[in-house]
């Protein structure tokens, strides 16, 4: 509970439209910190996100792209037999382009330039013992979102590049770029607007193009910089997105009415480097296949809008998705709407982190549920059309046992919504839910919300994860639909599942296995504090149950694991004049009769309504013994 609020607080600190301008003392901006403490502080640790310590000066365009050349070590100057060569000239070239240039912008842009050839250098210093070959297999394996559950496609060059890359070097090459390109919007903006230019210049590491205040189709081929100052701009191709042959891809758009549009990772893709895209201001429309709008593979991907009403399209992998990285996806204001086939909306898949986080607005969250669209079947909900989502705060593994045995535990997969009347529909697997060493989290603020799931969904999970959904204010419907099951506070197989909602007259609806449900030595909970509350079901005996098993006392085999462990369904309804189905009444305590095996298994049933009472979140403060007090001091 208090780390998924923590995660919370951050994104509407950080995110919030009135400070996301303010620079400390260090240099470091709002966009910065959040993506430090939601997004590498969650996988690495190793930073105190101080500062990305930019050190490059206001410097011409012209001469910094040419002290870029020089950097990738190619000549600047073609001399041969004593004397200059005709062509190529790039020096000329450069003057002759960057004299399109506004002066003023022309030093931001030099000064932009040269920090992102300082986090070039730590992107690439990242990949220094691994084989170029195992990179580039990596960065091209577009199905790790799909092959999470059940493994069946095991990549051995996952494992070799697991085991060597720099982790460190990466992220800081990530804080550069974002801090680069923030420090860079914001002086931009300082000049007001622009008129109408053109800049492209193709360096050893990739294009350099700059766009002034005009309504540009811009080419994101190969492209290490992109820049436009304005206007309603339609960029085509892998746009901020990283690759194995070029491990940095950036792009800032000041303003204007957007179409981003591609067919290839883009849109903060970092696939083994940085892909980061950041836009201002406009209602823009996103639409990508794969492994776009903030998706991490042995890189980091931010895609970060500040305002207006957005829509966001996505196949797989995509909207906050990390696979052995860091995929995310910030939107500060506007009424967006989010569609996915699978894969995203805050998924931490095979040791990633992956996190949406949306401040404000009435948004609308879709992980198509029919799995005749997405091609991606539940065996969960047979003979529906229902499919594997993997999606809105979801963290999955790979599990390994039932095949080659090539394990990998799930990651942090968190959606973060900071208020307003918000829908999320997804199939199986979404919503607050873990599987296989995942963490799996949904928060949010306010606001009359609906959710609509189906198996595994909203606080749920399976396999030794955790699964939590907290909702801290309005009149909210949790649903599960379709012959639904195994949701709504619901975990199997040392699991913990939390969901929490807070205040507001809240309806609950699942046909069986939910509202506080345990199986297997899990923890479940279910607390409504406040409102008149609805509870729904056709098969669940009563809310708060943990079923036993005949293993939970065997101590004759090599294992004794479950007979040593506890379990928990816990129902805890506190406030309000709440409704139950048939033999339920309201101000009442469901646990086991005093002969249940329950007891002396430690496998606890407890459900509880009282129509008055308080549920104190506030984490309890642990008091230190002093080192006087400890034993063996003097």
């Amino acid at each position: 509970m208090t780390f998924t609020r923590s995660l919370a607080q951050t994104a509407r600190q950080g995110l919030d439209p009135g400070k996301i301008d303010e620079q400390d003392s260090r240099g470091a901006g709002w966009l910065l910190k959040t993506a430090q403490r939601l997004g590498i502080d969650p996988k690495f640790g190793g930073f105190r996100g101080y500062s990305a310590n930019l050190t490059a000066a206001r410097t011409p365009l012209d001469e910094a792209v040419l002290q870029l050349v020089e950097t990738a070590r190619r000549p600047t100057r073609a001399f041969t037999f004593g004397g200059d060569l005709p062509y190529p000239k790039p020096a000329a070239e450069l003057v002759a382009q960057a004299a399109r240039v506004p002066r003023e912008v022309s030093e931001i842009l030099g000064q932009l330039v040269l920090n992102v050839a300082e986090a070039y250098r730590w992107a690439e210093l990242a990949f220094r013992k691994v084989d170029a070959k195992d990179r580039s297999v990596v960065a091209r394996r577009y199905n790790l979102g799909e092959e999470m559950i059940d493994g069946f496609d095991y990549c051995p060059e996952i494992d070799d590049v697991a085991r060597v890359f720099d982790e460190a070097s990466l992220w800081y090459a990530a804080q550069k770029s974002i801090q680069a390109l923030d420090d860079a919007r914001l002086a931009l903006a300082s000049l007001g607007e622009s008129a109408p230019f053109t800049f492209d210049y193709e360096t050893p590491w990739g294009w350099v193009r700059v766009r002034g205040g005009g309504n540009d189709v811009i080419d994101g081929t190969n492209a290490l910089l992109i820049v436009d100052l304005g206007g309603d701009d339609r960029y085509a191709g892998g746009v901020a997105a990283s690759s194995a042959e070029r491990p940095v891809g950036l792009l800032l758009d000041l303003g204007g009415d957007d179409t981003y549009v591609s067919e290839q990772p883009a849109q903060g893709a970092g696939m083994t480097g940085v892909g980061v895209l950041l836009d201002v201001a406009g209602d823009d429309r996103y639409t990508g296949r794969h492994y776009a709008q903030g998706a991490g593979q042995f890189g980091f991907g931010l895609c970060a809008d500040l305002g207006g009403d957005d829509r966001y399209v996505n196949r797989f992998s995509g909207q906050g998705a990390g696979f052995f990285g860091i995929g995310l996806l910030f939107d500060v204001s506007g009424h967006d709407e989010y569609t996915l086939h699978a894969d995203g909306q805050g998924l931490g898949g095979v040791h990633g982190v992956g996190v949406l986080a949306d401040r404000s607005g009435n948004d609308r969250y879709t992980a198509v549920r029919e799995h005749s669209v997405t091609g991606r079947p539940s065996y969960h909900s047979p003979g529906l059309d229902v499919g594997v989502s993997n999606a809105q705060g979801c963290g999955m593994g790979r599990r390994g046992d039932g095949g080659d045995g090539h394990s990998w535990a799930g990651g942090l997969g968190a959606l973060l919504d900071g208020g307003g009347d918000d829908v999320y529909t997804a199939g199986n697997w979404a919503m607050g839910t873990g599987y296989w060493f995942g963490i799996g989290v949904l928060h949010d603020q306010e606001g009359d919300d609906e959710y609509h799931g189906v198996a595994y969904s909203q606080a749920s999970g399976a396999h030794f994860c955790i699964g939590a959904l907290i909702d801290e204010q309005g009149n909210d419907k949790h649903l599960s639909e379709e012959n639904s099951h195994s949701s709504l506070a619901w975990a199997h197989d040392f699991t913990i599942a939390l969901l929490v909602n807070i205040g507001g007259s809240d309806t609950y609806s699942v046909k069986d296995g939910g509202l506080g449900y345990s199986i297997n030595r899990s923890v479940s909970m279910l607390i409504d504090s406040g409102g008149d509350d609805a509870y729904r079901t056709e098969a669940i005996v009563r809310p708060g149950f943990a079923r036993n098993d005949e293993r939970f006392r065997a101590r004759d085999g090599v294992s004794t694991y479950f007979a040593d462990t506890t379990s928990l369904g816990l129902f805890l309804d506190i406030g309000g004049e709440d409704r139950y189905w048939e033999g339920l009444d309201n101000d009442s305590q469901w646990l086991d009769p005093p002969d249940s095996p329950n007891w002396q298994d430690r496998n606890f049933s407890v459900g509880v309504d009282r129509d008055s009472g308080t549920v104190d979140f506030t984490p309890v403060p642990v008091r230190l013994p002093s080192a006087k007090s400890l034993p063996g001091r003097n």
